[in-house]
């Protein structure tokens, strides 16, 4: 059995994981919830079946250098450009404030000024990897929340760079004096030149390698090679000091920038699912509940300035950048918990010797606990931010026109005839079909920018939450022949129809939602369409395919018209599982 003991601490590690998993989903939770519950049961805290901690940690290295791999490969430098005054601004503001709020809990604690400020650094970093995994799960990435999340979570990531080079500097600062301030530079120094010289190798031999490789018509010899490219990488950068994980996110950045980008994304992402999902039974498996019985108090205390403290901040920082309050309350709620790099911090500080094991530990049950709630604080972001839109006063600062004119009242000789919630992707192609055929509308959203692009007598603009109730009002939705509900999240597509419907019964309305199974919930909030946008175009496609293959039109329309049928009724009849 001991010549096997990798392959059976691997295979408890993943069928925990499947049950997890498997559990999870079956409660309708994120998965993520049930591979730290895997953790928690199989690990060496617990009484039961035990898996061998450090076996499963050193795989788990594996698994987090690919997830952060990636995040850096999917991760858009373009999309960044887009947010990146918040994200810069956005970030510094989170950063510093939550460095000095953990700093004076430190203080409070009893603890010292340098173990303090390693506290504050240590918290002001959330979780790339899971908050990612949270929004894919959700189809969230490409909203504006998303995008200003991913933004500053970017910076915390390579704001790592700067701690883990300086705090060990600062160390010998706090004992020797400002004398040793030399060593401060010297550390940041060595960390900008590592940076430069892997990224210029990278931007000019990367993109000429993977550019070989692809010609030789090998898609095995082009998974070893991106496969070996992250390794390298996150090894040069563990090395220098700064981390596999920063190392392995700085690789996948350099290769998203190249023609090959989404291809390495596929090939790279069935690994990543796997060895990810053994990274977060490893995470639980570190809970100590005797370490949390005596030290509740600290712990407590940490978690609260993370779920309060840190989303203040971060909702504050994001408002004042002139994002809508629905943005910041999200992306407030989004940063609420502290993950991979603030264990790499930890752990740092700990076999360095320049922190106490008590502040190692209490930073490490906060990490545990604050990922273990992550997904449902971040769930509680939409009701949270619904009860607050209920109370005008701070609806009205909710809903400001920030850099935009307010419209002028518009009245019912407007001639609007439809109401058209969200100008995304979907509310411009309907707003582009209304107007050819010269029909008034009324357009709803809180992106000022493209409202203020939108000049044609035909459309009528409102700035503001679509799902608000306050906003709605303000559309006098029963003088309104359709409304056309075009938002991205079924959450918030479920509450407007629901505000609809109270405030115009009458008022036919049309839905679109990401997935099958939210046809029903949109049903029985009292939606008289739903249109499922995947299954409308996989049947183009069909009706393409048939075409071309020469069957008669009538027998092609037909079929599509049975299997719409199908599709529609089914999942108004049942509810589909998560």
């Amino acid at each position: 059995m001991s010549d096997h003991t990798f392959l059976v601490n691997m295979g408890i590690t993943l069928v925990a994981a499947m049950i997890g998993g498997t559990v999870a989903r079956l409660l309708r939770l994120p998965v993520l919830t049930g591979y730290l519950a895997a953790g928690i049961v199989i690990g060496p805290h617990t009484p039961g079946i035990v898996a061998h901690s450090d076996t499963v940690n050193m795989v788990a290295e594996l698994g987090v250098a690919l997830l952060m791999f990636a995040v850096g490969v999917h991760f858009s430098l373009e999309e960044l450009r887009a947010v990146q005054r918040t994200a810069v601004l956005g970030g510094a503001i989170q950063i510093f404030g939550t460095v000095l709020l953990g700093w004076l809990l430190g203080l409070q604690l009893g603890w010292s000024s340098y173990g303090s400020l390693f506290l504050g650094c240590a918290l002001s970093l959330s979780s790339t990897a899971v908050m990612m995994k949270v929004l894919e799960e959700r189809g969230e990435i490409g909203t504006a929340h998303g995008k200003v999340m991913l933004g500053i979570l970017i910076v915390q990531d390579l704001s790592l760079i700067v701690m883990i080079s300086l705090l060990p500097a600062f160390a010998s600062v706090a004992t020797q004096g400002w004398s040793a301030l030399q060593s401060v530079g010297i550390a940041a120094a060595k960390a900008g030149a590592f940076i430069g010289v892997i990224v210029m190798l990278a931007t000019r031999t990367v993109p000429y390698l993977i550019h070989r490789v692809v010609q030789f018509g090998s898609s095995e010899l082009f998974l070893l090679t991106v496969f070996c490219i992250c390794l390298l990488t996150a090894l040069a950068a563990d090395l220098a000091g700064l981390g596999l994980e920063l190392g392995a996110f700085m690789a996948g950045i350099v290769i998203s920038e190249s023609d090959y980008a989404h291809e390495v994304f596929s090939q790279i992402r069935p690994l990543r699912d796997v060895f990810a999902s053994i990274f977060f039974v490893s995470v639980g498996m570190l809970l100590v509940p005797g370490f949390l019985l005596t030290h509740w108090q600290a712990i407590l205390k940490v978690v609260l300035l993370i779920v309060v403290g840190k989303s203040l901040l971060s909702f504050f920082a994001v408002y004042l950048l002139g994002w809508h309050g629905r943005t910041a309350v999200l992306a407030g709620l989004g940063l609420a918990q502290i993950g991979e790099f603030s264990f790499v911090l930890a752990t740092v500080g700990s076999n360095r010797g320049l922190i106490p094991e008590e502040i190692a530990s209490v930073i490490l049950s906060a990490a545990l606990l604050t990922l273990f709630t992550a997904p449902f604080v971040f769930q509680s972001a939409v009701p949270l931010y619904r009860w607050l839109n209920g109370v005008p006063a701070i609806s009205a600062l909710l809903n400001r026109q920030k850099g935009l004119a307010e419209n002028p009242e518009w009245a019912a000789d407007s001639g609007c005839r439809v109401l058209v919630l969200g100008y995304g992707r979907i509310g411009r192609y309907v707003s582009q079909a209304l107007r050819s055929r010269k029909v008034p509308h009324l357009i709803v959203d809180y992106n000022a920018s493209v409202l203020r692009g939108l000049n044609d007598p035909c459309v009528q603009t409102l700035y503001g939450d679509a799902s608000s109730p306050v906003v709605l009002q303000k559309t006098r939705p029963q003088e309104m022949t359709l409304a056309i509900v075009a938002l991205p999240e079924a959450e918030v597509v479920e509450m407007t129809v629901r505000a609809l419907k109270r405030m115009a019964p009458d008022l036919p309305v049309i839905a679109r939602v990401h997935r099958g199974i939210d046809i029903p919930r949109m049903r029985r909030a009292g939606a008289d369409s739903v249109i499922h946008a995947e299954f409308e175009a996989g049947t183009e496609m069909i009706r393409q395919c048939l075409d071309r293959l020469g069957f008669p039109a009538y027998e092609v329309e037909a079929y599509i018209h049975a299997v719409r049928q199908h599709r529609y009724r089914n999942e108004d009849a049942r509810e589909a599982p998560a």
